[in-house]
């Protein structure tokens, strides 16, 4: 009897102390759009954050599809994440919407109490500028990939062919690699071995009006007439449809019919493929299933050396407006951006280069592919759709149709870009007024 009163009351003390300790713990819940393998990191990054900080706990919410549709509509009912995975390119219409917290003050107090990732001068200073506006921060940097190319070595070694430079190279040079490397090895009449394959998509094609010394948007992102459409940037993108209709590059159309320009590269009819470092995972994932390839990086060719420029594309962690607790919700944002974070993703999982520029230079020295790419983030620039709502999906699918009428309808470069341009500055003038 005495034994089952002395059980009674060691319950009911145990039960005050767990409610007591419940009342203390502050409950999180992070949102993302990350796989199977990123998001078995992000736990194991999750669970060292709430080791170290035992008052909070984390609910962490992998959202594969329809991811934006899922945290607007929380957010709009007044349950949102406490932290959520934003492409920098989404920022501009968060902003807009009011959906963000500006979370600069948050990391001012919290840099003074040393949380982790709140220091942003460990930073690459384009990878915080990404998620800047104004005075205001929106977002801490995930992790980064730069526009860059590929080159299967193999392809030319074969023919000859000097590799590309690595710290840059002109237009003219990309040009005679990319005719030295195209063969009609079938004898057919028609090239079937290309040197490189042909930038249509959007992401590519801003870097190279860059590099070629051109813009896209006037500096306010009010007009496009006068800057897409510009006798620069018509000369330079007539550079590249020039070498496609030499046969220098498959069309889209026949990359296309031939199994996509990944596996023309893979199987060495593609000497070269401009995209990002993303690319490189999937090398080495063909790697790892046998594939005999040996591959290079270089940087995107250049009008001139002022010119040299490339994008570099991220993603970051915000808060939303309505978050309830912003300094816990910034803290633990700001731990998902840490050296912890990065070297769990970036040095372990491979999955990107490092927003941090000390884990880059680790990356770095393990990987000579990702070597070149963080050279790049010397002159790369902010995304275009990072500074203006106008880019995603406006810029975006206008290009995509202008593109086709150069292609397909048959329309000149100049004749699709002022159509563009014009297209584009309507609807901001619509929209504006």
């Amino acid at each position: 009897m005495r034994r089952a009163r002395y059980l009674k009351a060691f319950l009911v003390i145990a039960v005050i102390l767990l409610s007591s300790l419940a009342v203390g713990v502050t409950k999180l819940r992070v949102t993302t759009w990350a796989g199977a393998e990123e998001a078995a990191l992000d736990e194991e990054i999750i669970a060292e954050f709430m080791r170290l900080n035992p008052e909070y706990e984390v609910t962490y919410e992998p959202v594969p599809g329809d991811y934006y549709q899922k945290i607007l509509t929380d957010i709009g009912a007044g349950t949102p994440p406490d932290v959520i995975l934003l492409d920098a390119e989404m920022i501009p219409a968060f902003v807009e919407g009011n959906y963000l917290t500006d979370i600069n003050p948050f990391i001012s107090r919290l840099n003074r109490d040393g949380a982790s990732g709140t220091d942003l001068t460990e930073y690459f200073p384009v990878l915080v500028d990404i998620f800047r506006s104004g005075r205001s921060l929106y977002a801490l940097p995930k992790d980064t990939s730069p526009i860059g190319i590929f080159y299967n070595k193999k392809v030319f070694d074969e023919l000859g062919v000097p590799y590309p430079p690595q710290d840059g190279w002109t237009l003219e040079e990309f040009a005679e690699t990319a005719r030295l490397l195209s063969k009609d090895t079938d004898g057919d009449g028609k090239n079937d071995v290309w040197g490189f394959a042909f930038p249509s998509w959007v992401g590519v094609v801003v870097p190279l009006l860059w590099a070629g010394g051109g813009e896209v948007f006037s500096p306010d992102f009010t007009q496009t007439s006068g800057y897409l459409n510009s006798d620069l940037n018509v000369k330079n993108y007539q550079f590249f449809m020039d070498l496609l209709s030499k046969g220098y590059a498959p069309s889209p159309q026949e990359a296309s019919s031939l199994g996509g320009t990944s596996a023309l590269f893979y199987t060495g009819k593609v000497g070269m493929t401009i995209t990002g470092r993303w690319f490189n995972v999937s090398i080495k994932g063909q790697i790892a299933k046998g594939a005999d390839l040996d591959v290079g990086a270089a940087p995107i060719p250049y009008a001139a050396p002022e010119n040299k420029a490339t994008v570099t594309y991220a993603s970051g962690w915000a808060v939303p407006a309505n978050a309830a607790d912003k300094s816990g919700a910034t803290k633990l944002a700001a731990f998902l951006s840490s050296e912890y974070a990065q070297k769990k993703r970036c040095l372990e999982g491979g999955l990107a280069i490092s927003a941090i520029k000390e884990i880059a230079e680790l990356q770095a020295e393990r990987d000579e592919l990702d070597a070149v790419f963080i050279k790049m983030l010397d002159f790369a620039r902010v995304p275009v759709g990072s500074q203006t709502k106008y880019y995603r999906p406006l810029f975006e699918d206008t290009w995509a149709e202008a593109f086709d009428r150069m292609n397909v309808g048959g329309e000149t470069v100049k004749q699709a870009m002022d159509w563009a341009a014009e297209t584009i500055d309507k609807y901001i003038e619509e929209r504006e007024n």
